[in-house]
């Protein structure tokens, strides 16, 4: 669901500001379907409570792809509201990323997960102040 989440942020980015250069909508669309299928391989164990940590570096790389293009994406609108969605991708990417690679040795990490869904709570609001 997060890596639709930026497809569709890409989108509205689009509607908002005209069609960023091809290499972005590679960055995004490209590694976004890629990691897509990473997650449908059954080396990431999914249904075992040790997981694959290998598996979440390989799905997750393109999941930093597509967030660091983003917030490239965001800065280059010079815009208040994209400098802000800029720093709230930020903070969601610098929440989850450390979940996925120590949680399971430090289950406290996962406590990350808070504040980076409040990001995405930013994120909703800012989408929707541009609407009204």
């Amino acid at each position: 669901t997060m890596t639709v989440f930026y497809f569709l942020l890409y989108a509205i980015y689009g509607l908002l500001y005209g069609s960023p250069s091809a290499v972005f909508g590679v960055l995004v669309f490209g590694f976004g379907i890629v990691r897509i299928v990473l997650c449908f391989f059954p080396q990431n164990n999914w249904f075992h409570h040790e997981g694959n940590l290998r598996w979440s570096l390989y799905r997750n790389i393109p999941f930093a792809i597509v967030g660091v293009a983003m917030i490239i994406l965001e800065l280059s609108a010079g815009t208040a509201y994209g400098v802000h969605m800029a720093i709230a991708i930020a903070i969601s990417f610098g929440c989850y990323l450390p979940v996925t690679l120590f949680a399971k040795k430090h289950p406290a990490i996962g406590a990350l997960m808070m504040p980076k869904t409040l990001a995405y709570v930013w994120m909703i609001a800012i989408g929707l102040s541009l609407l009204g």
